[in-house]
């Protein structure tokens, strides 16, 4: 299922990081950097949305999102493995994902499959927040 290309989802548990711009640092499982599926790419300015309920690919069932809509710009995006992670990428990451480990279960919660699913690897992507 594809979602608007101009839009970056967060869970609902992350608002308050977003809403006080202080989440900046987020990984994606697998190579997601543009044309590949749900991929951005450097200096793209997109939408941050929070999930109010979460949708499912396997039900074809979109997310639904609240009504905020705040502008972000990509400002770096890279592939890299789990395993070469430190912890100087988990700078401005949320507190409860600060190693590797807690990155490998936090991306099983959400999707529901181990980072081997994924080849190993993670998008880490930075961002900044713009004016609205």
């Amino acid at each position: 299922m594809d979602l608007a290309r101009d839009e970056m989802a967060f869970r609902k548990r992350y608002e308050t990081l977003v809403v006080n711009k202080q989440l900046t640092t987020v990984f994606r499982p697998g190579n997601r950097i543009f044309p590949r599926f749900r991929g951005y790419k450097r200096d793209e300015i997109v939408m941050a949305r929070i999930i109010e309920r979460p949708g499912s690919d396997e039900a074809k069932r979109p997310p639904l999102f609240n009504d905020i809509k705040i502008p972000i710009q990509i400002k770096e995006i890279k592939v890299v493995s789990v395993d070469a992670l430190t912890g100087e990428d988990f700078i401005g990451s949320s507190p409860d994902v600060q190693t590797p480990e807690q990155l490998s279960a936090h991306l099983v919660s959400i999707y529901s499959q181990h980072i081997q699913h994924f080849g190993g690897c993670v998008t880490k992507i930075e961002f900044i927040y713009l004016a609205r």
